[in-house]
């Protein structure tokens, strides 16, 4: 599943990423917020860019929202971005 995953972030950044931009691909297993917080505390990250989904209502406060918490415990700037329906 890693490995799916490691492969399907290069194929998506060689399509959607000009190569002129500095990018690091980056897989891990855990919680996602608490993630993206420790990765970008590690390597001194200048900006996240994160999707939401938008959920509301109870699926909201069953799942949470980890965007959410990536705009209130990131050391850095975050910019959200809605994902497309």
């Amino acid at each position: 599943m890693e490995k799916a995953a490691r492969e399907s972030l290069e194929g998506m950044v060689k399509k959607r990423i000009p190569k002129e931009l500095l990018v690091r691909q980056i897989v891990v297993l855990g919680g996602a917020a608490e993630e993206i917080i420790q990765i970008s505390e590690k390597e001194r990250v200048d900006l996240i860019v994160i999707a939401t989904h938008g959920q509301t209502g109870w699926r909201h406060f069953v799942f949470g929202s980890v965007a959410e918490k990536v705009v209130r415990l990131a050391p850095c700037p975050v910019l959200t971005i809605r994902a497309p329906q």
